[in-house]
């Protein structure tokens, strides 16, 4: 008898079978889409497309259905309209089949009598085998280690995050927002309606999961209230847990009950609970990738005075703002000590120099910018550096003396973060263009690869470094 809270085979399938694969040129079918993101990803052993025309696709043989596949079938992609699913269940279980992922949309989310009867048809069939249902309405299972993707392109290495998610389209964007600033899963996870395997299901296996060091989760619904808070809690006890919410206005509930079919939960208590478990919640996309990426690349600040460099008066000044106001502590530096950092410089002509630093463009001759950031990096004053690069802020163009200029912001930043012991981020931000756009995205790879923290905005960065700190200092009281 399959143990039902032990969820690894769903990411380490032998064999996967996608119904629902046509051959039709003139079409395109997820059916042929599931198909070539796992053949191209490198499962190619073991990959069987069904449909009772049977026929040929990628060089493999198309089965007119799941018990003509000869050897065993771990894995079923159903891609086939819902009404023909109660017949796949019972196929799967005659198969020995351990889990159907349901593409197939058209159950309980429809908010229709017949769509919810139909979704406990299939539960109920599938639990008389050992048979477990992923969805109905989900996009599948992201597993780099066993060469699983749900979508093209997603990178092939290995990382310690893990992420269930309710939602297929926020499955592909969170991955490949935190891709582009460094964030490698281990394993991520659609999960849909939930039927069967649902988040706290989830949530207790990636707690388990040696390989999961940070998990990342977005819900719209909790099937059983009581179980989750105390699988969060123990979740919690052992690693970061980050939580984004689907569904805290009427607007969103609405949605959410079209969507995967989950139902409304009170905003107080949902927070109430979090906050008891220990969990980190947040309140949009790019911050769950902000904390994913604080988490990941920057080492424990001491405490939160920081010391910021930057170019552009103004940027600097709401850099500071914005660190204060998210609660860093930004420290005036003396002037004895600004005195020593002009002394670094070439040209103070137009820097100005308390905390933060707005250094001009005549500054950066002869490894000056490089002196300050060590300097700065390495002063007892603050706890951490946060370097801000705008790019649209002289009139030089982008592709010659001003690349050069904000790459060298990259390149210096890095060198130093390999050179002294407190955390150095950077935010590269200020795009108008799409040369700004494609040195942006180039920068961001350059500074993850070199261990650095990258945001897009400063009261973002600032944001995620101060829950950062707080959250390692309620670690400590615990």
């Amino acid at each position: 008898m399959q143990n039902r809270s032990d969820l690894a085979f769903l990411f380490n399938p032998r064999s996967i079978a996608i119904v629902g694969v046509s051959t039709d040129k003139d079409s395109w079918t997820m059916g042929q889409n599931f198909l070539k993101i796992l053949f191209d990803f490198g499962f190619t052993d073991n990959l069987y497309p069904v449909n009772p025309k049977g026929g040929n696709i990628l060089g493999l043989k198309i089965y007119p259905s799941i018990k003509d596949i000869p050897g065993f079938v771990d894995y079923v992609i159903c891609c086939i309209p819902a009404e023909f699913t109660p017949q796949l269940v019972n196929d799967c279980l005659e198969k020995g089949v351990k889990a159907i992922q349901l593409y197939t949309a058209g159950f309980s989310e429809y908010g229709s009598e017949s769509g919810k009867q139909l979704e406990e048809e299939i539960c109920a069939l599938a639990k008389k085998g050992n048979l477990r249902l992923l969805g109905p309405n989900c996009a599948g299972i992201y597993c780099p280690g066993s060469t699983l993707a749900l979508g093209m392109n997603f990178p092939k290495e290995e990382g310690p995050i893990s992420f269930l998610c309710q939602s297929g389209g926020n499955t592909f964007h969170i991955i490949r927002a935190g891709a582009q600033r460094g964030l490698r899963f281990n394993k991520a996870i659609s999960y849909g309606n939930a039927c069967d395997i649902n988040e706290t299901d989830l949530l207790e296996y990636f707690t388990n999961d040696p390989e999961t060091k940070l998990i990342l989760s977005y819900i719209e619904g909790v099937k059983d209230g009581k179980r989750f808070f105390k699988v969060l809690k123990n979740a919690c006890s052992k690693k970061p847990v980050i939580i984004l919410k689907g569904g805290r206005t009427d607007a969103g509930n609405r949605t959410t009950a079209g969507h995967t079919g989950a139902m409304a939960t009170s905003n107080m208590i949902w927070d109430k609970l979090c906050y008891q478990a220990g969990a980190i919640t947040v309140s949009d996309i790019e911050e769950l990738v902000d904390m994913a990426v604080t988490f990941s690349f920057l080492p424990q600040p001491k405490g939160k005075r920081v010391g910021i460099i930057g170019m552009g008066g103004g940027a600097s000044v709401l850099a500071g703002d914005d660190c204060e106001a998210s609660g860093l502590v930004v420290p005036a530096f003396s002037r004895e000590y600004k005195e020593k950092i002009g002394g670094l410089l070439i040209n103070t002509l137009g820097t100005i120099l308390p905390n933060p630093l707005d250094l001009s463009v005549p500054a950066f001759a002869k490894g000056a910018l490089y002196s300050v950031f060590k300097e700065v990096g390495s002063y007892d004053g603050v706890d951490l550096l946060l370097i801000h690069n705008p790019l649209s802020i002289t009139p030089l163009p982008a592709s010659t003396a001003e690349r050069s200029l904000r790459l060298s912001f990259v390149n210096e930043g890095i060198k130093v973060n390999n050179e002294i012991a407190k955390p150095i981020a950077m935010v590269v931000h200020g795009a108008t263009n799409l040369e700004d756009w494609k040195m942006m995205l180039d920068f961001q790879e350059k500074l993850y690869k070199g261990g650095i923290a990258v945001y897009n905005t400063i009261s973002n960065a600032a944001r995620a470094i101060n829950r950062y700190v707080d959250y390692n200092k309620s670690l400590a009281r615990r």
